[in-house]
C-alpha cells in the first residue's frame, strides 16, 4: 500500500478509539469535557482524512484510466483493509475505489477483474443500505442488483467454459447467492423474487456437476450461506402471502442450518447459534409442528438463555433481537389468557435488556448491535402495562450513545424556550397545535405547549438512530452516497414515532424539520410543513435545531462549525426561505440572544446530569 494509505488507515484506527470513558467513571463535569475533547480529536481526524484523500487519492480516482498496474494493485489492497466482512471501517471509501476499478477492468476489457469488482462493488452498496434496516425505505436495491445480476450472468454463457481462475468463479457463484439481498423480503412480490433467486442459486451450488468443473471452491459453504438466507425469508411466510412451496423450501432450509450447527456444536464444542435456533423454531411454528403459545414460550426462555455480562454477537441476539421478534408474533393473538401475559412478558425482557445495553462496551460489532436494536425500536408495542415509547427511546440513547442523548434534552428545553417567546409575540402562529382553536387557547394552554415543545425537541432528530455509527466512526467528509442516506434519517424517525400513541404527534416534526420554509429545497422534497397540523411545532425545531448544532461536541463533524451567534445571524439572514418568518424573529432580540446563550451553557451540563439519572435508573430496573 501507499503511504497516505498507510497513514489514513492509522487515523482511521485513530478515530475508533477516541473512545469516550464510561460515564458512571466519570462525573458530569469531567464528562462533559472528556466529550468536548473527542469531538475535538475526531474533527481533527475528518479534516486529516478529508485532505489526505484529497492529495492523494481522489486523483487517481479520477484518471483510474491511467493508472499503474502497481497503483490498481495498492487500491485493491487498501479497500480490503477498509471493508473486510464484520470490519467495516469505512464503507464509503471501500465503494468509491471498488466503483474506480470497475471502470478500470471495463475500459481494459479485464474479464476476471470485472466478475471480481462487480461483486465487491455490490457487496459496499450492500453495506451502506444496510443501515437503513429494518426500514423499507432502499436507495441502491436496484443498483446493487444489476452490479450481483451481471457478474452471476458469467455462469449462463459459454464464456464461463473459458474461465480458468478458481477465484473468478467463486465470485460468479457468490454474486448468484447474492442476488437474494437485493429483494425487500417486506413486499410480496419482491420475497417472491428473492425465494426463486435464492433457491436458484441453491439448486445450482448443489448440482455435482457444476462442483466438479471447480473442485477446489468451498461449495459447501457457499451452499450454506445460501440456506441461511432462504431461510431468512420466514418474514414473508408470516405475511400470508406464501404458498405450500415457499413453506416447504425455508423450512428445508432451516432444517440444513440445523443440522449443520448440531453437528458443529458436537464436533467443536461450539454452542447452537440462538439465531439459526430460533430460526428453526420459527419454521416448525409455520409448518404447523409448534402452535403458537410453544413458540412465543421457546422465545421467551431464549431471550434469558445468555449472561448479563456476555456482550458477544449470540449475546446481542438473545437481548435485543428476541424480543423483537416475541413481540411481532405476539400481534397474531386474538384475545386470550395467554395474550393477557403478553405485556408483563415485553416488560420483564425490556428490564433485562436495557441494563445489557447500558454495560455493553464499543467494539467491532457495533452495526450489529445497532442492527438489532432498530429491529426492536421498529417492532415495539405500547401496552397499557409497559413503557411508552418515548421513554424506550429516551433510554436506548442514553445507554447506548451518551452525547446523542444530551444533545436531544438540549434540544427539548431550547425548543421549550422558543415555544415561550412564540407565546408572548405571536400565539396566532401557534394556532391549530394540540388542538388550540384561538390564541386564547394557546395563552390557556401555554405550559401544555411548551411540554409539547420540549417533547418535539427531544424526538424530532429519532431517525438519527440509523446512522450513529456513520458519525462516530469516518474520518473523511461524506460521499453523495452518504448524503443520500443520511437525509433518510427524517423518514425514518417519522416513521418510528408514528407507529406508537405516545409519539405520533411528533411524526411530522421529524419528517419536516430539514424542509425549507419557501419550500425551495431540503429535504424531504415530497413533504409540506404547512400543510401539517403542526406545521408551527416544525418550523419551531428547524430553528431549534440550528441553534443546537451550535453547540461544540452536539454538532456534526461533517459540516462545518459555526458559532451560537453565527447561527443567530443565520438563522436571521434566511428568514422567510429556510426558516419560518415568526420562528425567526424569535431571537432577534440581543437579550433573547444572551439569555439563550447562557441557557445553553447551563442546560448542557443539566443534559449530562439527567443522562447519569436515567442510566442510574436503567441500572437500577
Amino acid at each position: 500500500m501507499r503511504q497516505y494509505q498507510q497513514e489514513y488507515l492509522e487515523l482511521l484506527n485513530s478515530v475508533y478509539n477516541i473512545t469516550l470513558p464510561s460515564a458512571e467513571d466519570l462525573d458530569p463535569e469531567s464528562f462533559i469535557e472528556a466529550v468536548s475533547r473527542a469531538h475535538a480529536e475526531s474533527s481533527e481526524a475528518v479534516r486529516c482524512g478529508t485532505a489526505l484523500l484529497r492529495e492523494n487519492l481522489f486523483p487517481v480516482l479520477d484518471d483510474i484510466l491511467s493508472a499503474s498496474e502497481d497503483e490498481i494493485s495498492s487500491l485493491y489492497e487498501f479497500a480490503g483493509e477498509l471493508m473486510s466482512g464484520v470490519d467495516q471501517k469505512d464503507v464509503g471509501l471501500h465503494y468509491s475505489i471498488h466503483l474506480a476499478l470497475l471502470s478500470y477492468a471495463r475500459h481494459r476489457g479485464l474479464r476476471d477483474m470485472t466478475v471480481r469488482e462487480l461483486y465487491l462493488t455490490g457487496m459496499s452498496l450492500y453495506n451502506l443500505e444496510t443501515m437503513l434496516s429494518p426500514n423499507a425505505v432502499r436507495l441502491f436495491t436496484t443498483r446493487m442488483r444489476m452490479y450481483f445480476t451481471e457478474s452471476a450472468s458469467y455462469f449462463d454463457t459459454p464464456e464461463y467454459g473459458g474461465i480458468t481462475d478458481p477465484e473468478t468463479r467463486g465470485y460468479i457463484h457468490r454474486s448468484l447467492g447474492n442476488i437474494a439481498l437485493s429483494y425487500d423480503t417486506s413486499d410480496p412480490e419482491s420475497a417472491k423474487a428473492k425465494l426463486a433467486a435464492v433457491t436458484r442459486s441453491i439448486n445450482i451450488l448443489s448440482d455435482p456437476d457444476v462442483r466438479a468443473k471447480t473442485p477446489s471452491l468451498p461449495w459447501d459453504t457457499y451452499l450454506y450461506k445460501s440456506h441461511q438466507e432462504r431461510t431468512s425469508l420466514l418474514s414473508f411466510l408470516r405475511t400470508g402471502h406464501a404458498g405450500p412451496e415457499a413453506f416447504a423450501q425455508v423450512l428445508e432450509s432451516a432444517q440444513t442450518v440445523q443440522s449443520r450447527q448440531l453437528r458443529s456444536a458436537r464436533e467443536m464444542g461450539e454452542m447452537l447459534q440462538p439465531r439459526w435456533q430460533y430460526a428453526y423454531m420459527a419454521a416448525r411454528y409455520h409448518c404447523g409442528a409448534l402452535i403458537l403459545e410453544e413458540y412465543l414460550d421457546a422465545l421467551y426462555n431464549m431471550s434469558f438463555s445468555c449472561k448479563d455480562d456476555d456482550f458477544g454477537t449470540q449475546s446481542m441476539f438473545t437481548h435485543l433481537s428476541v424480543p423483537a421478534i416475541y413481540i411481532e408474533y405476539s400481534k397474531q393473538l386474538r384475545g386470550g389468557s395467554y395474550a393477557n401475559k403478553v405485556p408483563l412478558a415485553v416488560l420483564s425482557m425490556i428490564k433485562r435488556m436495557m441494563p445489557w445495553l447500558v454495560n455493553a462496551p464499543n467494539g467491532e460489532s457495533n452495526e450489529q448491535m445497532m442492527f438489532y436494536i432498530r429491529q426492536f425500536l421498529y417492532t415495539y408495542t405500547e401496552y397499557p402495562v409497559g413503557m411508552p415509547f418515548f421513554e424506550i427511546l429516551q433510554d436506548v440513547f442514553a445507554a447506548r450513545n451518551p452525547v446523542n442523548y444530551a444533545r436531544m434534552w438540549v434540544a427539548g428545553q431550547t425548543a421549550k424556550q422558543l415555544m415561550r417567546w412564540a407565546i408572548e409575540d405571536c400565539p396566532q402562529m401557534l394556532i391549530g397545535l394540540i388542538g388550540c382553536d384561538s390564541t386564547g387557547d394557546v395563552l390557556r394552554r401555554s405550559e401544555e405547549l411548551c411540554e409539547f415543545a420540549e417533547k418535539a425537541g427531544r424526538l424530532y432528530d429519532t431517525g438519527m438512530v440509523h446512522f450513529i455509527n456513520l458519525e462516530a466512526s469516518a474520518c473523511r467528509g461524506l460521499f453523495q452516497e452518504e448524503e443520500e442516506i443520511i437525509r433518510l434519517h427524517a423518514h425514518c424517525g417519522a416513521q418510528l414515532l408514528g407507529s406508537h400513541e405516545s409519539t405520533k404527534l411528533f411524526a411530522d416534526v421529524a419528517r419536516g424539520h430539514h424542509c425549507r420554509y419557501d419550500g425551495l429545497g431540503g429535504y424531504p422534497l415530497d413533504f409540506s410543513p404547512s400543510e401539517s397540523e403542526v406545521s408551527a411545532m416544525i418550523y419551531l425545531a428547524a430553528v431549534t435545531d440550528a441553534v443546537v448544532s451550535s453547540e461544540n461536541e452536539m454538532s456534526s463533524r461533517f459540516h462545518p462549525q459555526r458559532s451560537f451567534e453565527q447561527a443567530c445571524e443565520d438563522i436571521e439572514a434566511e428568514s422567510g426561505r429556510e426558516y419560518a418568518p415568526f420562528a425567526a424573529g424569535l431571537l432577534k432580540s440581543e437579550n433573547r440572544r444572551k439569555t439563550l446563550a447562557e441557557e445553553l451553557s447551563q442546560w448542557k451540563k443539566e443534559a449530562y446530569l439527567d443522562m447519569y439519572r436515567r442510566r442510574a435508573e436503567i441500572i437500577g430496573n
